[in-house]
């Protein structure tokens, strides 16, 4: 069986390997879950809640290890859950720890901001100039735990903002220059795609800042905190946006001459 790619598909590797030998019928007799549900969430159309997790998995005589592992891998799920509302998460932390957990269970993230350079592309300096603070350990923890996602070659990273928003002054003109060094070099690597909506080009009517993770979630920024959405239309409008931002971008060695030309012109 292939490695699994992310988090729900992991569950349904777990769930068959759990069922072992015996057919989803007799499964369905032994944990007292209908064989249809069962089916379902094999083949990852349905998440288990934790406490059904764990009732089948010990029904079923799993292991600790499986049972642990399950019932972990569904939490997480269940807290991401977001049905027919939006769910927004106010605490910095907090928010950090979910969207940490997002991009973990996926192996493409594409994010879209029209205000400030994307959290993933920061550099610190110019994070403490965002935030206008100092963050406390948690916060901080968890950002960095989400940079860390950038050295995993197998996952794909897709960025794109307007020229402007590199443009404008956050913080100082040296954090600026920082951060636009820190994008060209960040460009370079084999699994970051960075883009450029430069002036003076058609671009479409640019939409609020959003993220795509895979195929399961998007996260909108807003004011008071991040709205998490996981409706398949919500995804669906959010790839259609980004697919003609993405049309209207520059990428490689032209991006990186719009930056370099940037970064000059942030002098002192």
């Amino acid at each position: 069986m292939p490695p699994p790619r992310s988090g729900r598909d992991r569950i349904s590797q777990l769930l068959v390997e759990i069922r072992g030998d015996l057919t989803q019928t007799e499964a369905a007799a032994r944990s007292g879950l209908s064989q249809g549900s069962i089916s379902k969430a094999e083949h990852g159309q349905r998440t288990p809640l934790p406490d059904v997790a764990e009732r089948y998995a010990r029904a079923l005589k799993a292991t600790a290890a499986q049972r642990t592992e399950l019932v972990k891998l569904c939490r997480a799920i269940a807290d991401l859950t977001v049905t027919r509302q939006t769910r927004i998460v106010r605490k910095g932390a907090d928010a950090q720890r979910r969207i940490l957990a997002v991009e973990e269970q996926c192996r493409e993230i594409r994010s879209w901001q029209a205000e400030i350079v994307p959290g993933l592309m920061q550099s610190w300096s110019y994070t403490l100039a965002v935030i206008e603070r100092e963050p406390d350990e948690a916060w901080a923890q968890a950002r960095r735990a989400r940079l860390a996602l950038l050295d995993d070659q197998d996952r794909t990273v897709m960025q794109l903002l307007p020229e402007g928003v590199l443009r404008m002054v956050i913080g100082s003109k040296a954090v600026m220059r920082e951060q636009l060094e820190h994008l060209i070099e960040l460009s370079r690597r084999p699994n970051v795609r960075l883009g450029v909506l430069p002036h003076g080009r058609p671009v479409p009517p640019l939409p609020p800042s959003f993220h795509l993770y895979g195929d399961r979630m998007a996260t909108n920024e807003t004011i008071v905190g991040t709205a998490f959405l996981d409706e398949r239309v919500d995804i669906d409008r959010h790839r259609h946006w980004f697919d003609r931002l993405d049309q209207a971008a520059i990428y490689d060695s032209d991006a990186r001459a719009v930056l370099h030309d940037i970064r000059a012109a942030h002098k002192d």
